[in-house]
């Protein structure tokens, strides 16, 4: 009895930061050594199922919904039942209420951004398709850069919505 073990890695770099995956697979192989070409292929066999599990799990993790959970806040333990919700639009004054200032409103992420042109380039829209389609879904006209963190999640869950499945 043989045992083989198979280790695959690969690095991905896009926009200077850098992801390393990797995967080691592990067997025995039954038969003679006096047949090395029968042992070499098993061992293929191996190298192609580590291969295959190492895209699988390449393609989950940079996937279009895989970016947009990055930009996800993290979910936060339930307040103890003895904390009273705070409304902080009701509490906030009127002025602040209508008109947010500038250092409240956040930009959308580059991940936002990025997954929302993906998306546009998905379902067969140039940038300016894309941008009148943001207007309608917010209502106003906006340039895909120059949107919030929330109108970004506004318009990417409904395009989502919409966009055909990935196959």
């Amino acid at each position: 009895m043989l045992r083989v073990n198979v280790g695959l890695s690969r690095k991905l770099t896009h926009d200077y930061n850098s992801t390393g995956y990797a995967i080691n697979v592990e067997g025995e192989l039954s038969g003679a050594i006096d047949d090395p070409h029968a042992l070499l292929e098993k061992i293929r066999e191996y190298y192609d199922l580590a291969d295959e599990a190492l895209r699988d799990q390449i393609e989950r993790c940079q996937s279009d919904a895989a970016l947009a959970a990055h930009d996800a806040p993290p979910a936060s333990p339930r307040p103890a039942a003895r904390s009273k919700p705070v409304n902080r639009i009701a509490s906030a004054a009127p002025a602040e209420a209508a008109a947010p200032n500038a250092a409240s409103v956040e930009q959308a992420t580059n991940k936002q951004v990025q997954f929302l042109l993906s998306i546009g380039k998905r379902i067969g829209l140039s940038t300016p398709q894309l941008e009148s389609r943001v207007a309608e879904i917010l209502g106003r006209s906006v340039g895909i850069y120059d949107l919030t963190k929330r109108d970004a999640g506004l318009v990417l869950d409904r395009l989502t919505a919409e966009a055909p499945a990935r196959s």
